[in-house]
């Protein structure tokens, strides 16, 4: 079990979800948030929402505070998990790189607002999921690569 094992797990339906979007949003980038709930001290990502951004390009999608409140609300609603609630985001790039600085950035600053870890993942153009955890921004940043879909490898 590698660090990444140790903080986190995502559900199959998590990546598959998001390299679905990330099919359909080509050659654009699309994201939205993660639902999930925190076990001692691993995240567990149950659910994604995509949040659509009507501007993004192929280098930039951004998810609207009241955009995103409402898809989450629906989607809690939907769900009717006494656990879920907000655990990250997720966005996807068309070009075959990782997270940004301003990625990391961004989950940073938001991991600021709660006491548990966030997690952001990043759907890259070769099936890939790079996955960021972080707890604050003063802890160190756990990265790692999780297949899209069961069927690939990570290596």
């Amino acid at each position: 079990m590698n660090d990444l094992d140790q903080v986190l797990q995502v559900a199959a339906e998590v990546t598959s979800m998001i390299a679905a979007a990330a099919e359909a949003a080509h050659p654009r980038e699309t994201g939205g948030v993660l639902l999930g709930w925190w076990l001692d001290e691993r995240v567990m990502v149950y659910h994604a929402v995509e949040v659509p951004d009507p501007d993004a390009s192929q280098g930039s999608w951004v998810r609207d505070y009241d955009t995103a409140q409402v898809a989450l609300q629906e989607a809690l609603g939907d769900q009717g998990h006494p656990w879920l609630g907000y655990v990250g985001d997720w966005h996807s790039h068309p070009a075959n790189f990782g997270a940004s600085s301003q990625d990391l950035t961004s989950i940073q600053h938001a991991s600021n607002q709660y006491d548990q870890p966030l997690v952001l993942l990043v759907h890259l153009a070769d099936g890939l999921v790079e996955a960021v955890v972080t707890a604050s921004a003063n802890h160190p940043l756990i990265r790692g690569l999780i297949p899209d879909s069961p069927e690939r490898e990570t290596t």
